[in-house]
This record gives structure tokens, C-alpha cells and sequence, in this order.
């Protein structure tokens, strides 16, 4: 029997554990399912219960969030032999938080429709920290009523929650919040290089940097990562950022836009990703500005 307190969580990655705990600390049941073993056990330590299948977690719950990493692996979930959808009822909503391209979410939640059921486009930016804080923010696009009906579950995991328009406007929002943090990204591991080349205290710049007109979110996130060289927790990827903005460049290349700090950042992250290194911390970015322009015995500051 389907319960409005019942939700199903596809994807307990760092992102769905975080909210997870958030919507079972809010008094929902939270049906899980994640092909890793261990991230089902973690979820049950939670508090979560475990489904069996895709196709029983969607005939027991009338929402479903979706963490999975693409629009791939969103097709796999929904349409596979006894996938998500082939347990879903008619008058159910599926909550996509993936980033994934807004094309394909337009024509996703038309291929639902026939099936009578909603699609909201829900992606998120906070991060890791913010999923397990419940501080996501969240850019929302789907019909206006089914948004409204979705609103309480999206307030228990985050904390800024917009409406923007159809299926794909939160998508398009995504982009635009991806081309930023991948930016921002790039350009703290290039300052921090070159800062570490210049001979600067590393601790000093940091406080300097983040408590002043250059800091950003993803520096004073990141900054630290990058001065300790510890990448071996990889929170968000090398991979994920080139996902992202090829993303990015592909919205670009379609409306004509010319997008070159993006592009800039994107090739900084492709050179790491094809020397091997598309698994580690997105902060491992840093080595790409350290390896690429070494310092050489001959260099002295003026």
C-alpha cells in the first residue's frame, strides 16, 4: 500500500546517503536500492529499508528521487527488464536530481507522460556536505501542481528550494551552476600553484584568499584538499567535471554561445582524466597547474 510518507531513494552514493538521513530524520520511510552492497548496508544502518528490485521498490512507492550519475544510468533505471517502471502506477512522480542534459530531460518527461506518470527535474548543488547537512539547494522545473505535491520532500533534504518552469529549466539552471563550479574550480588550482611556486606560506594563502574578494565556495572547499595533496577520498571526481562540462559546452555549441573560461577549465580536466587520474578528488585539479607549468631550477622570482 502506497503511503505519502513512504519515498523510494535510487543511488546511495555520498550524495543519496546524505539524503537519505535527511528524509528519514523528517519521518519518511525511505525504500532504498543501489547495486553496491555496501552502500545498501550503510543505508540500512540509517534507518533505511532495502528493496529487492527496482521494479518492487516502484510498485511500493508513488515518489521516487533519483541520485544515479547520467542520463545514462537514468535510462537503465527506468526502462531495463524490470526496471523502475515497470512497477511504477499511473499517478506517480519520479524526483530526477542527476545532471543530465536538458534535452534528453525534456523528452523524458514526455516519454512518462504516456505513461501517466510526473516527472519533476530536480538537480542540486551543495555537494556532499550539503546532502548530509539537508542544505542542498535545489533547481526544480516539472508541472507547477506535481512540484507543489514533491515540495515537502525536496524542503527535507534542502534548504533553498526554486521552482523555475517546465522539465529542463532546472537542468538548464544545472548547467549554468556546473559551468561556475568547474570555473571556480580550475582557477583555485591554478592560483594555489602558482601561489606554491611564488614560495608563499600555503596556510597563509589560504586564510588570505578565502576570507577576502577571491574567495569562492569551491575554494574554501577545496583549498584545503589542494595545499594537503590528499585526494585519496574522492568526494566529486575528475570524471564528474568533465561530465559536467561537456555538458556545458554541448548547451553552449546549440545556442551559439561562446563559452571559453568553460572550455578552458573542460581541457584542464580532460589532460587529467586522460593521464589516468579521472577517479581521483576533483581537487586533484591542482596537480594539472603544478604538472603543466613545473618551475625550473633556473626560474627565480623578481
Amino acid at each position: 500500500m502506497n503511503s505519502v510518507n513512504k519515498v523510494g531513494l535510487v543511488g546511495l552514493g555520498a550524495m543519496g546517503q546524505g539524503v537519505a538521513k535527511n528524509l528519514l530524520s523528517k519521518g519518511y520511510e525511505v525504500v532504498g536500492f543501489d547495486i553496491r552492497s555496501e552502500a545498501l548496508k550503510l543505508f540500512v544502518e540509517k534507518g533505511g529499508r532495502a528493496a529487492e528490485c527496482l521494479s518492487g521498490l516502484g510498485g511500493e512507492c508513488n515518489t521516487v528521487i533519483s541520485f544515479v550519475v547520467n542520463d545514462e544510468q537514468t535510462e537503465q533505471l527506468l526502462f531495463d527488464k524490470d526496471g523502475l517502471l515497470s512497477g511504477l502506477r499511473a499517478g506517480s512522480v519520479l524526483i530526477a536530481c542527476s545532471t543530465m542534459a536538458p534535452a534528453y530531460v525534456m523528452e523524458l518527461a514526455s516519454r512518462l507522460k504516456t505513461r501517466e506518470i510526473e516527472l519533476i527535474d530536480a538537480p542540486v548543488t551543495g555537494g556532499a556536505v550539503g546532502a548530509d547537512n539537508g542544505t542542498l539547494t535545489v533547481m526544480a522545473g516539472g508541472e507547477k501542481k506535481t512540484f507543489e505535491q514533491a515540495r515537502p520532500i525536496l524542503e527535507a533534504f534542502g534548504s533553498r528550494v526554486f521552482y523555475l518552469g517546465e522539465a529542463g529549466a532546472g537542468s538548464r539552471m544545472k548547467v549554468v551552476n556546473q559551468l561556475l563550479c568547474g570555473v571556480h574550480l580550475a582557477a583555485a588550482g591554478e592560483a594555489l600553484a602558482m601561489a606554491q611556486r611564488q614560495g608563499l606560506p600555503m596556510d597563509a594563502t589560504f586564510e588570505i584568499l578565502a576570507g577576502g574578494a577571491a574567495g569562492s565556495w569551491m575554494f574554501k572547499d577545496r583549498g584545503p584538499r589542494m595545499i594537503a595533496e590528499d585526494f585519496s577520498i574522492a568526494r566529486s571526481t575528475i570524471d564528474i567535471f568533465v561530465k559536467d562540462l561537456l555538458l556545458v559546452s554541448d548547451a553552449a555549441r546549440a545556442d551559439r554561445y561562446v563559452a571559453p573560461l568553460a572550455s578552458t577549465a573542460l581541457l584542464a580536466f580532460l589532460s587529467m582524466s586522460g593521464r589516468g587520474d579521472g577517479k581521483l578528488d576533483d581537487a586533484a585539479i591542482v596537480r594539472y597547474f603544478k604538472d603543466a607549468f613545473p618551475r625550473s631550477s633556473k626560474s627565480a622570482a623578481a
